[in-house]
C-alpha cells in the first residue's frame, strides 16, 4: 500500500511541474527605442517607436508563443507568464545601414509565479 501511495505521490508532483508559457501571474514589459539613420551612416532622428511587433518564445526555441505591438510611446507587455527562461526580440529595418543589423535578441528569466520582470530598452535601427 505504501508503494502506491509513494508512486501517487510522485506523479502528483511530476504532473504538477510547469515549463514556460501562459497560465501564469508574472508579466515581462519593456519599450522599443529605435534610431533612424541615412544612407551615409548619419543619424537622423531617435525615439522610442509604436507600432513594432515584439516576440516570446521559451528560451531557444525555435518557434514563438506570441507577438505583440508596441504601443505609442515604445512599450509593450506579455501577461499571465509561468515561471522560467525566455527568448524575447524585436527585428531593426535599415536597408541602407552599412552594417547588418537583423533583430535584437535578449534572454529574460522570470523567477516567481508574479514577477513583474522589466526588460531593458531594445535598441533598434531603422
Amino acid at each position: 500500500m505504501k508503494k502506491y501511495l509513494l508512486l501517487l505521490l510522485a506523479v502528483t508532483f511530476i504532473a504538477c511541474s510547469k515549463d514556460e508559457g501562459y497560465g501564469g501571474l508574472a508579466t515581462i514589459s519593456g519599450r522599443v527605442y529605435a534610431k533612424d539613420y541615412n544612407s551615409n551612416g548619419v543619424l537622423v532622428s531617435e525615439n522610442y517607436l509604436g507600432g513594432v511587433k515584439v516576440y516570446i518564445s521559451a528560451h531557444n526555441d525555435t518557434s514563438f508563443y506570441d507577438d505583440v505591438d508596441t504601443s505609442f510611446d515604445g512599450s509593450f507587455k506579455f501577461d499571465f507568464l509561468q515561471e522560467g527562461t525566455y527568448d524575447i526580440w524585436v527585428f531593426g529595418d535599415c536597408d541602407s545601414c552599412p552594417w547588418d543589423q537583423n533583430y535584437v535578441l535578449k534572454t529574460i528569466e522570470v523567477n516567481s509565479r508574479k514577477a513583474n520582470v522589466t526588460v531593458e530598452d531594445f535598441v533598434i535601427t531603422i
